[in-house]
């Protein structure tokens, strides 16, 4: 009898746990992060204007997007730690199509904006590539710097035509780092989670805004930790140059 007795038990916890499991309510939210210049989806090696009579092509965009959290008014909800974001497209199609990030198990609710980082957050840029296994968007030894003990929090590379004559006579390759220049942004925008069902986002980065105010002839490349000043400008232009829309 007493074995009888145990398997009821058992049965009734299975039940409550399912029970339990089927009053879960979970959504999936898409997040698609898209390039643009001046208004319009940004492929690489187009030729686009810059500060006349200079003209530019893009040759590699790419950001850590991290610390990415949904807020209401009384809580956050983290979704995910970080993750590279490559936005370098060469077609039209796929640039307009953007980078997606898919994030499952979101709690199902109405929220009023998203928050995430642009760069690697303090605690992790203490560590490097060795610190994390290679299936870590942290292992790629290609976006540290040992000169700046820092990771590449954004990379912005291109060519430019610097004479506005159709020679693109100098590269560029500007990136951001270090713990200064790490930077966190809040995008008030209602989104609603449903129970089942994929909530949209579009996260749109217009580099003619990024790069406002930049003397790329000047200050094509940074090598040394205390050669920012043109690297400043483009993380605080970051907030007007990143819109969301649904």
């Amino acid at each position: 009898m007493k074995s009888i007795k145990y398997i009821g038990i058992i049965l009734l916890f299975a039940v409550f746990v399912l029970a339990c499991k089927d009053d879960t309510k979970e959504g999936t939210l898409i997040l698609h992060f898209k390039p643009f210049y001046d208004g319009l989806p940004l492929q690489t090696f187009t030729v686009h204007p810059f500060d006349s009579p200079q003209q530019l092509q893009f040759t590699h965009m790419s950001m850590y997007i991290s610390d990415l959290r949904l807020y209401d008014q009384s809580s956050e909800k983290n979704l995910d730690d970080i993750e590279l974001v490559n936005i370098s497209f060469d077609n039209a199609q796929a640039a307009e199509a953007g980078y997606t990030m898919t994030l499952t198990n979101v709690p199902a609710a109405n929220y009023s904006g998203i928050r995430f980082g642009i760069g690697v957050p303090p605690d992790l840029n203490q560590m490097k590539p060795a610190d994390f296994p290679s299936s870590s968007p942290l292992s790629k030894t290609g976006y540290y710097w040992q000169a700046w003990l820092s990771y590449i929090f954004m990379k912005t590379e291109g060519n430019l035509d610097s004479l506005g004559n159709g020679t693109f006579d100098t590269g560029f390759a500007l990136h951001s780092g270090s713990d200064a220049l790490f930077r966190s942004l809040d995008g008030p925008i209602p989104l609603v989670i449903e129970d089942g069902k994929e909530t949209i986002l579009n996260i749109a980065i217009d580099y003619k805004k990024l790069l406002a105010g930049v003397d790329i002839k000047s200050n094509p490349q940074n090598h040394t930790p205390q050669d920012t000043a043109e690297i400043v400008k483009i993380v605080n232009n970051l907030s007007t140059a990143i819109t969301l829309f649904q």
